[in-house]
């Protein structure tokens, strides 16, 4: 019968590579199993596919490798880079995990969306987070993580920029929460789906004469922004025609 799995040790750290569109390595994740390995040793070896790239167990092979110690691998005819976000369990993936996957097998909308919310991360000097462009930038509403897993991930680009445009304009202001906030960000673009192009004037008009508030529930988030919008646009269309 021929084996499936092969067992090994070695310290030849060059020997393996890791999977392209893995999710990132996280510092945190590191230090915690350098330390567990540290006071009990090496529990569970890595698994790597024929090639030797690691499907599971890249922060395990960093700590190891970190230390100078041995690394203990199983090495699997049936493992895929396909399948790496299934066999990592420990730390379930995150949306923008699946993206960056999606990204380096050629899924041209979570390329470029991941490339916009690269830039408008350093815009806004790290307040808009990642995760809260690709939901920004995703065309409709529902679950980000489903859509991007099941390849059905496309952007909006001309409602994602006009949301933007307001969520700039409101970082001008005073406010009792942070315009790049989840909430924030979700009502700006229900309320542009719902009634069409935000009138940058009108946000401004609403934010100058209300300290924006957040609340626990995104409803209460969308119907409270929407009436300070509508008021705000009603005042403006005063002032304007009075003149």
């Amino acid at each position: 019968m021929k084996n499936t799995f092969y067992l090994g040790e070695t310290k030849d750290y060059s020997k393996f590579n890791f999977v392209e569109g893995n999710r990132d390595i996280i510092d945190a994740n590191v230090n915690k199993i350098e330390k567990s390995i540290k006071e009990m040793g090496i529990q569970c070896p890595i698994l790597v596919d024929e090639s030797y790239r690691i499907i599971d167990g890249q922060h395990r092979f960093i700590a190891l490798r970190r230390n100078g110690l041995v690394v203990p691998y199983i090495v699997s005819q049936r493992a895929t880079t396909s399948g790496v976000d299934k066999l990592q369990e420990s730390v379930k993936w995150k949306a923008l995990d699946f993206a960056r996957n999606r990204a380096v097998a050629g899924d041209i909308s979570c390329k470029e969306a991941l490339k916009i919310a690269d830039e408008w991360f350093e815009e806004s000097n790290k307040k808009m987070l990642p995760i809260r462009s690709l939901e920004l930038l995703m065309d409709g509403n529902g679950a980000l993580k489903t859509k991007i897993r099941n390849n059905s991930y496309l952007i909006n680009k001309e409602v994602a920029d006009d949301v933007w445009e307001a969520i700039n304009v409101m970082s001008e202001y005073p406010m009792a929460t942070t315009p790049f906030g989840q909430k924030i960000v979700r009502a700006l673009k229900m309320i542009r789906l719902s009634i069409g192009k935000l009138d940058l004037d009108v946000v401004s008009e609403m934010t100058d004469k209300n300290h924006i508030k957040a609340y626990s529930s995104e409803t209460e988030q969308y119907d409270y922004m929407l009436k300070l919008y509508e008021r705000a646009s009603k005042a403006l269309y005063k002032r304007v025609n009075r003149n």
